[in-house]
């Protein structure tokens, strides 16, 4: 418990705490912290909090804290955790913070559960700083000529994990750099194999495969966190008309990327349910290294793996602006 005669620390705590950056959990942890501090005394500290944890659980509750030092804080944080497809449940998470960095950092080492079970970890939170006023304008100059009109830019990829990141086997290396002309928005990863609908389904062309008058048309990738590491590949073909293809969600590990010498680390691992994955396609034929007429792929979505039974999921088609 807090001790009455505790002092305070130096500064306020109130306003937004936040996770420097964006980061994808492990399946045993939590991250995207926002602590919202609304009210202080000298003893304690109330507001709202959100994360984002293992499996896609997205929470959303409140949070308390004793201050124990001047520099140390016991936090609880209690709520609902929403995750896709099974709904809401509740969680807690606690742990005894640590105010650094004059007040400008809150180092949080939690432990606590979800809906998918235990969580724990170490999230580092900044306090946002509001922005200095903006100094008095200078007068303005005399109107510069009309430019030209300037070509809209290349559409935003809204990728979940940053390609450049990843380690590529068994594909076209650079697939990072490839613009991401489609957007997916259905994946259905179920029993008889994986449906994918995206914007460019009907567009992109076709590409000679193994004999003449067979043709492919798209590749589907997966995206895989091994040992702490994302690596990715395409694996499963498809020829236009094609409506499913992969076979079974609990046999991609034998099916899809199953040999070493091509898959290396990604060979043997079969995704946990609830485990973050992510999928993509690409134009033309990727596996081995194949061949494509246009080098265009669609953006990278990340779901939590389903069960046995399959999983659906649904995206927007539209992009970010």
């Amino acid at each position: 418990m807090a001790n009455s005669a505790a002092p305070a620390p130096t500064g306020s705590l109130l306003g937004t705490w936040a996770s420097q950056s964006a980061t994808v959990p492990t399946p045993s942890s939590c991250g995207n912290f926002q602590y919202t501090i609304t009210s202080q005394t000298a003893t304690s500290i109330a507001g709202t909090f959100s994360a984002t944890c293992a499996g896609g659980i997205a929470l959303s509750g409140n949070a308390t804290g004793l201050l124990t030092t001047a520099t140390t804080i016991a936090i609880a944080a209690t709520g609902v955790g929403t995750l896709p497809v099974v709904g809401a449940c509740n969680f807690s998470l606690s742990g005894t913070g640590s105010v650094e960095d004059n007040a400008t950092t809150l180092r949080i080492p939690y432990t606590g559960t979800t809906c998918l079970g235990p969580v724990q970890g170490t999230e580092v939170l900044h306090k946002a700083t509001p922005q200095a006023a903006a100094p008095a304008p200078a007068p303005a100059p005399a109107p510069a000529p009309t430019p030209a009109p300037v070509a809209p830019s290349a559409p935003t990829s809204n990728d979940a994990i940053d390609l450049h990141s990843v380690t590529i086997m068994n594909s076209p290396a650079d697939v990072a750099d490839w613009p991401a002309t489609a957007r997916i928005t259905t994946l259905d990863l179920g029993q008889s194999g994986v449906f994918i609908d995206f914007t460019q389904k009907n567009n992109w062309p076709d590409v000679p495969f193994l004999v003449p008058g067979e043709t492919l048309q798209y590749t589907l990738w997966i995206v895989l966190n091994v040992n702490g590491h994302w690596y990715a590949s395409g694996c499963i073909e498809y020829w236009r008309g094609l409506d499913r293809s992969g076979g079974p969600p609990q046999n991609y590990a034998q099916d899809w990327y199953y040999d070493p010498i091509r898959w290396g680390p990604m060979s043997g691992h079969q995704p946990a349910p609830g485990e973050q994955v992510g999928f993509l396609v690409t134009a033309g034929d990727a596996r081995n290294n194949g061949n494509t007429v246009v080098r265009e792929r669609s953006n990278v979505v990340m779901v939590p793996f389903p069960g046995n039974g399959g999983g659906s999921f649904a995206f927007s088609a539209l992009r970010a602006r």
